[in-house]
């Protein structure tokens, strides 16, 4: 199996400045398994925000 270089591992799905997902577009992955990065990413960044209003900090 080929490994990428630094330069070539780019993310396919990333969080921009205001907290939404960015989809990479030129990234060779199937759309399929893009969409479903996406995905994971939502539910994941949900579930800290949750996790995170559960704690209180007072």
């Amino acid at each position: 199996m080929e490994q990428m270089t630094k330069s070539e591992q780019v993310e396919a799905v990333s969080f921009d400045q205001n907290g939404n997902v960015v989809v990479n577009k030129e990234t060779s992955m199937s759309k399929k398994l893009v969409a479903r990065r996406a995905i994971e990413a939502h539910l994941e960044k949900k579930r800290l925000e949750q996790d995170l209003e559960a704690y209180s900090f007072e």
